[in-house]
């Protein structure tokens, strides 16, 4: 009888640790969407007022860049089927930033650069089973669009940069709560 009051106990304690590190892993998926979200928010504020500071967008992007990746390593560990992509996209997010708006559209956004990569991403993107992929791969690229057209709003004062900020700024938070309770669903 003792035997099966310790197996009781360890299946008890195992099962409680698993809920405790589900339950922290939740908390920390939450705490990097408010974070996204958050900055997010606040570049969506800049564009709305005008009042674009390009430093403090590439600072706000930046912040949203880690909780981006962070996500993108969360959701990989989620669909292993998708982590080879993710972690093609999330080992390239420094050579992202050095794309022009149009070319990071094209390329990342609009994930040309797996149709001429032969495949790095080990799965058909276009098959509707693999498209929720691009959530975090946009979780990731449309703070760096908002970086380019606030870049571009620093020197040309045009109203279509505000207008790029804000609609990419609005996708990228849709994104990122897709991402984010497809992560924390039960």
């Amino acid at each position: 009888m003792k035997s099966n009051t310790s197996l009781f106990a360890i299946v008890l304690t195992a099962l409680a640790c698993a809920f405790t590190a589900s339950a922290a892993d939740k908390a920390q998926v939450e705490s990097h969407y408010l974070s996204y979200h958050a900055a997010g928010k606040a570049v969506v504020e800049m564009a709305i007022a005008k009042k674009v500071d390009a430093a403090e967008v590439e600072r706000k992007v930046n912040a949203m860049l880690v909780d981006a990746v962070w996500l993108a390593g969360e959701y990989a560990k989620a669909h292993p089927k998708g982590a080879k992509l993710l972690k093609t996209v999330t080992d390239n997010v420094d050579a992202m930033r050095k794309l022009s708006f149009h070319d990071l559209e094209s390329e990342w956004h609009d994930l040309g650069h797996f149709a001429k990569a032969g495949n790095e991403a080990g799965l058909d993107l276009k098959a509707e089973d693999n498209e929720h992929f691009t959530d975090p791969i946009h979780t990731i690229v449309h703070p760096l669009l908002v970086l380019k057209a606030a870049q571009s709003f620093a020197s040309s004062k045009k109203d279509e940069d505000l207008k790029a900020m804000k609609e990419e700024m609005e996708e990228g938070l849709e994104q990122a709560e897709k991402q984010k309770i497809a992560l924390t669903k039960a």
